[in-house]
C-alpha cells in the first residue's frame, strides 16, 4: 500500500489525483446529463399538452 505524500506537486499532480478528479468530473457529467434529460421530458410533455390543447380548442370553434 501506498502511503500519502505530504508532497504539494506530487499530490496535486500525480496519478491518484488525477485518477480521483477524474472519476468527480465523470459524475458531474453523468448529473448535468440525467437533469438536462429530466428538463427536456418536461419540455417534451408540456408541448404534447399545449399541442392537445391547440386541437381540442380547434376542433370546439369548428362545431
Amino acid at each position: 500500500m501506498r502511503l500519502a505524500t505530504l508532497h504539494l506537486k506530487t499530490a496535486r499532480y500525480g496519478d491518484e489525483y488525477r485518477a480521483a478528479r477524474f472519476v468527480l468530473l465523470r459524475q458531474q457529467i453523468l448529473r448535468h446529463i440525467k437533469r438536462t434529460d429530466a428538463s427536456a421530458q418536461k419540455v417534451e410533455q408540456a408541448l404534447a399538452r399545449l399541442a392537445e390543447a391547440n386541437t381540442l380548442g380547434d376542433q370546439r370553434a369548428h362545431q
